[in-house]
């Protein structure tokens, strides 16, 4: 088993979602004293109408970002907010490759009229429009061939992600303001609030001149922003300050396009890689182990099931977990009718309704008419029709069509699968053993509702009923729903205690 039978090791979304900032502060941060009068602009007279920052992830430079303010012509009072990421990182062997590009339509005020986005994931595209109108916002969704429409109701005034940076400067930069407002988060596909704090002034080694320090909350995540007196973000730091962007010149953002081009450090497996204090020859056949979980946060709440046994202990959380069986033996969690029918529903990512998953799947399962036999035959599927190979993807449809993708991908269409053929079906996310790694990583697998209880599915390893080294952490398919996941990656820590077979 190789490399390509390992998902990426964290999602896409998470080098562009802004986590819990932390760190040394007092070496490189000095408070200086306050201006007797803020600054304060209109976005007519705004003291610049671009600016490029460069990102850095774990010591290594892995992208950049654009944005442009410009005024729209013909239309006095209305701007658009041009922004653009580029990602471009080296994991399992292979160059890959992000690219974001948004076009945000706002008033003077920087309240969201409409916008255009477009992005890119290893080839695999989406594209979201969008328009404020009648008090919701109206989005067209365009992602593997097919067209989606929702229409979200709005409770209040919306604005676009891309003028966080913006807000601060347009509607008071005091220290002390506080700031509460409502984005469409382009990522996410949601709405989601931002709050933001200016909690002092001050000077640094890191950027040249004085800055307000802003902490910002965006959808329950913390990052740090740190904007001079013309309104410059100069730095941002997120992620217990293993991820940050700083002020650049174009020519220095696009700098390191070249040697992101030859760098071969897999930096998204070295930094996730839980290691553990011994090596698992053959973690397939794991059919019992018991660890311990530590520097997991209070608030991050382990799960139990029939499989997995978890409990908050002195020297961390404790788990034993069994491998599962596909008999049904010892897993019954009855669930009521309105659970099951919520994990028959589709979502973006695992597009049930899709007419080439329900046909595929129809063909696949044949004449099988019993539940568990449709499974084993989706699986079988999967392993012998989909190429494993770390690919990004919007949903499952991106897989139907493109036979590859990476744990998550397989995941996907698994459930789509199951879901078309009336089988509840759960997305979980959790760690992993990798014989190859000597660690766990971060996976993906499912559960489907087999006669009274959840089964896991594996479709990456072909297990219908998992080993035991899977340890479930968090369940659900949603970009949002792998947020909490921020706040331990790079942290966690694991101790196994036991492990059978040895």
């Amino acid at each position: 088993m190789r490399y390509r039978r390992f998902l990426r090791a964290l999602p896409w979304l998470m080098l562009a979602i802004l986590a819990t900032a932390t760190g040394c502060e007092r070496m490189y941060f000095r408070e200086a004293a306050v201006p007797p009068a803020p600054p304060s602009y209109s976005l007519d007279a705004w003291p610049y109408r671009e600016y490029w920052t460069g990102v850095v992830f774990n010591g290594e430079k892995i992208g950049l970002t654009h944005l442009a303010l410009l005024p729209v012509a013909g239309r006095p009072g209305e701007y658009e907010l041009r922004s653009e990421a580029l990602l471009a990182f080296h994991f399992l062997g292979l160059n890959k490759q992000v690219t974001l590009k948004a076009q945000d339509w706002v008033a003077d005020d920087l309240r969201l009229e409409r916008f255009a986005y477009d992005y890119d994931l290893d080839g695999n595209k989406l594209m979201l429009t969008g328009i404020v109108q009648q008090g919701q916002l109206v989005v067209e969704r365009e992602t593997a061939g097919k067209l989606t429409r929702d229409a979200i109701p709005l409770p209040g005034v919306l604005y676009p992600t891309s003028a966080i940076a913006l807000f601060p400067s347009l509607h008071g930069l005091g220290v002390g303001r506080q700031h509460r407002y409502l984005v469409y988060d382009g990522q996410l596909q949601e709405l989601a609030t931002v709050s933001q704090t200016i909690e002092t002034y001050q000077e640094s080694d890191l950027y040249d001149g004085r800055a307000y320090r802003i902490e910002t909350e965006l959808g329950g995540q913390h990052s740090t922003l740190w904007i001079n007196d013309r309104a410059e973000p100069v730095l941002e730091r997120a992620w217990r300050g293993l991820l940050f962007s700083t002020l650049e010149t174009e020519r220095q953002a696009k700098g390191y396009l070249a040697r992101a081009s030859v760098n071969k450090r897999d930096l998204l497996v070295e930094f996730s890689r839980v290691r553990a204090n011994m090596s698992l020859p053959d973690p397939r056949a794991v059919t019992t182990m018991q660890v311990v979980l530590q520097e997991i946060p209070d608030s991050f709440a382990v799960p139990s099931d029939p499989w997995q046994r978890c409990s908050r202990e002195q020297d961390g959380t404790r788990c034993s977990i069994r491998k599962a069986d596909s008999s049904g033996a010892g897993r019954e969690t009855t669930e009521p009718g309105a659970v099951l029918e919520s994990y028959l529903q589709p979502t973006v990512a695992v597009d049930s309704t899709d007419p080439g998953a329900q046909a595929t799947a129809r063909v696949i399962v044949k004449d099988a008419l019993e539940p568990l036999a449709r499974i084993r035959l989706l699986v079988q599927w999967i392993q012998e029709n989909v190429d494993q190979a770390p690919v990004d993807v919007f949903s499952s449809s991106d897989v139907l069509q493109g036979r590859k993708g990476e744990c998550q991908g397989l995941t996907w269409l698994y459930a789509a699968f199951a879901r078309s053929l009336g089988i509840p079906t759960r997305v979980v996310n959790g760690l992993v053993y990798s014989k190859e790694l000597d660690g766990f990583l971060y996976h993906a697998w499912a559960e489907s509702y087999v006669g009274a209880g959840w089964l896991p599915v594996d479709p990456t390893f072909g297990q219908v009923g998992v080993d035991a080294t899977h340890i479930k952490l968090i369940e659900g398919e949603k970009p949002s729903d792998l947020l909490p996941l921020t706040d331990i990656v790079g942290k966690i820590r694991l101790q196994i205690l036991s492990v059978e077979p040895a």
